[in-house]
């Protein structure tokens, strides 16, 4: 009985005139959104590896000059994007997608997209996680806002249980049916840009968690889509009418795709308010001149030469058996990296935690955390950005680490004095030290683990609609409104065909 009514209704959404045109739209602009993001993942993928070459190149051919000098000639470090970074952008256009590292400073990513964006560009750029997150709880809601209401505006619904029709068989009926509609729109899409992917971008073929990335992915959505579709049931069994539903439905979903995100970041942004940039250069400076302890880094060298008079027995720099310039410079970098993890740790933290308040939030709107999960399982949300920034500052640290031991080495092998070392030089043979940059991104296992509470506020309700319990409360509600008497009616029981009870 169930398949009959899901078929029924099913046959009642297609042959609607509305829902081709809206069909139509929908699958023309997820289509295209997935068409074009990965066109442009594509056009990236090409351009970051032409630019880490180039950078690469530079480096090794910058020309003979002193290593410290090297050191701060610097390379570039840019950020691959992962294959599914098609279809959900994440965070990236806010956050940067390259990084200048040098000798005494950690940089900011930079490659913005948003700051060269107009304020439309701002508002959202379209993709296919926008479209299915935003526009498909809509197209749901539309195709279902009258599934018991409108039944009950025309009367039907007690005709159809005097046929044997059970409410229970009639929810899952109508459930799959409207499902099966809106998979015809969007399956078709989807298949499309994942078959696009994986026999275009070598990537994504060779990458073993791809797959795996790609099913949870698509699982969050179905079950995104399915707390759309039950939640649009139960309205519609708790409406009086079906333009109440429709009204209801249609507010709710304007919440939970605009107003909850805004609300979200602004709560989160209150509890764990972030350091303007001024604040953030200010605070770093005053800990690089006093240093953590408070003893400066000036008092610090002062007694770390001490310290290597004792150990060589001399009295004087000139007498130490190590280069005394290139020794005292990579003192300082010692000194500044934890310094540098501090508060740039302290602004990671900062992200993670207004992250994860507006996950918290996801058990009002839904939309929260399958935009958190999206991202995480895309490669586009804030972990895997700092296990980039991460990666490309422990490379910087290596990079002036090996330049400074170079220069140190080589000076005190020729005992140069100070003025003499700033003559000295390095070639290509002495770059070529510093092994080309490479990242490796989060494995799926850390990604889900990162993202825990928000598969847990997004599972949630579905998990508790499988439990027994769960699914009495449900239909409770179901059984209690769905028999209400009504007015007029917009559907018939034209199609249904069950024996009479017994």
């Amino acid at each position: 009985m169930i398949g009959t009514i899901a078929r029924k209704e099913f046959r009642e959404i297609v042959r609607d005139g509305r829902f081709k045109w809206t069909a139509a739209f929908m699958f023309l602009l997820l289509l295209t959104a997935l068409l074009a993001g990965w066109q442009r993942y594509a056009a990236y993928s090409d351009a970051r590896h032409k630019a880490q070459a180039a950078s690469e190149y530079q480096w090794l051919n910058q020309g003979d000059k002193n290593p410290h000098s090297a050191a701060h000639y610097g390379n570039y470090a840019f950020k691959p994007a992962g294959p599914l970074s098609f279809f959900d952008f994440g965070v990236e256009n806010y956050t940067g997608r390259q990084v200048f590292m040098e000798a005494h400073k950690q940089n900011f990513a930079i490659d913005r997209a948003v700051a060269d964006s107009s304020a439309i560009a701002r508002f959202g750029e379209l993709s296919g996680a926008m479209i299915l997150q935003v526009l498909l709880p809509l197209f749901i809601v539309f195709l279902g806002f009258t599934a018991f209401a409108g039944e009950r505006e025309s009367g039907t619904l007690r005709q159809l249980e005097s046929t044997g029709v059970r409410r229970t068989q009639l929810l899952w009926g109508k459930a799959l049916g409207i499902g099966a509609a809106v998979a015809l729109v969007t399956l078709p899409c989807l298949a499309i840009g994942a078959l696009a992917l994986s026999l275009t971008d070598a990537g994504a073929r060779s990458d073993p968690q791809f797959g795996a990335r790609t099913a949870i992915m698509a699982l969050s959505y179905l079950l995104y889509a399915g707390i759309f579709l039950f939640l649009t049931l139960g309205v519609s069994a708790l409406a009086h009418t079906a333009r109440a539903a429709l009204v209801a439905l249609v507010g709710f979903w304007a919440f939970a795709s605009f107003l909850a995100p805004k609300i979200a970041g602004e709560l989160s942004r209150v509890v764990h308010p972030s350091p303007s940039f001024g604040e953030f250069t200010a605070a770093l400076r005053t800990d690089q001149m006093q240093g953590l302890d408070g003893v400066s880094p000036w008092v610090k060298v002062e007694a770390y030469k001490q310290e290597l008079f004792q150990k060589y027995g001399v009295d004087k720099v000139a007498d130490l058996p190590v280069y005394w310039p290139a020794t005292r410079m990579q003192f300082l970098e010692n000194f500044d990296e934890p310094i540098f993890d501090l508060h740039y740790g302290r602004v990671a933290a900062t992200y993670a935690a207004q992250q994860r308040v507006q996950e918290v939030a996801g058990v009002l709107a839904p939309t929260l955390p399958l935009r958190s999960v999206s991202m995480g399982l895309a490669g586009t949300d804030l972990v895997h950005h700092d296990r980039f920034m991460a990666a490309a500052e422990t490379y910087r640290r290596d990079m002036v680490e090996r330049m400074n031991g170079y220069l140190a080495k080589a000076a005190s092998s020729l005992n140069a004095s100070y003025s003499s070392s700033n003559y000295m030089t390095a070639d290509e043979k002495v770059f070529a030290m510093v092994p080309p940059f490479t990242y490796v991104p989060p494995s799926l296992a850390d990604t889900l683990r990162a993202h825990a509470l928000g598969l847990g506020v997004l599972f949630g309700p579905v998990l508790n609609l499988t439990d027994a319990g769960g699914a009495r409360r449900y239909q409770a509600i179901v059984n209690v409104t769905a028999g209400t008497k009504g007015g007029r009616g917009v559907t018939s029981i034209g199609g249904y065909r069950s024996r009479a009870p017994p």
